[in-house]
């Protein structure tokens, strides 16, 4: 298999040839550059390159509220280098969390939180910050990563709602199946999560 670097050993001057070809499509200054560092035009939102930090679920949030673990986890991140930054899933209800200590954003202090967090990001980065906002389903209700993870809780379990009443696991909690007016009241909570992204300051959801 060739590689992009193995091309280097191969034909150093095509692939240099090549490389400022794609820094000039990509709107940079053609300098010599590998391709992941090429800025990158996502609609009207600009990355300085193509570096991506895919979510990793932290566990840290109190009673979905993000702490200053997430301010230490995020801030260095961002500083890192990486065009793109992606949050952990960040539930749009108590109910649709996974666990207890996953974030969320459907109350006040969320908000709050997490605008201070993106208000960091911002203010010393050049990092774009990606919202993910989402509902855990049958997943629910379920102990922590380094407990016993995706068992159900010991204690304080909570409803599950999902499309069907099927459990995730065979001893993990039944979840409601559906109905029309769970699915409305989901939307809302997707609308709303949503709105508070956009006033927290989220470049994109």
């Amino acid at each position: 298999r060739i590689s992009h670097e193995n091309l280097r050993v191969r034909d150093a001057k095509w692939l240099k040839s090549a490389e400022m070809w794609f820094q000039q499509q990509a709107g940079a200054d053609g300098g010599h550059r590998a391709p992941m560092f090429a800025p990158y035009r996502l609609r009207d939102m600009h990355l300085k390159n193509r570096l991506v930090v895919s979510p990793m679920a932290q566990y840290k949030a109190v009673d979905g509220t993000p702490t200053d673990w997430h301010m230490v986890h995020y801030g260095e991140r961002a500083k890192g280098g990486a065009g793109l930054l992606y949050a952990e899933m960040t539930c749009v209800s108590a109910e649709g969390r996974i666990t207890p200590g996953c974030p969320g954003l459907y109350a006040p202090e969320h908000e709050a939180s997490w605008k201070r967090i993106v208000d960091f990001v911002h203010a010393e980065t050049d990092a774009k910050f990606c919202m993910q906002i989402g509902h855990a389903g049958r997943k629910g209700s379920t102990q922590v990563g380094w407990e016993d993870m995706d068992a159900p809780l010991k204690d304080g379990n909570w409803p599950l709602l999902s499309a069907s009443a099927i459990a995730w696991a065979p001893g993990n909690d039944l979840p409601k199946a559906m109905d029309r007016d769970d699915m409305d009241i989901v939307r809302e909570q997707f609308v709303a999560a949503t709105r508070m992204a956009e006033r927290c300051g989220f470049d994109m959801v």
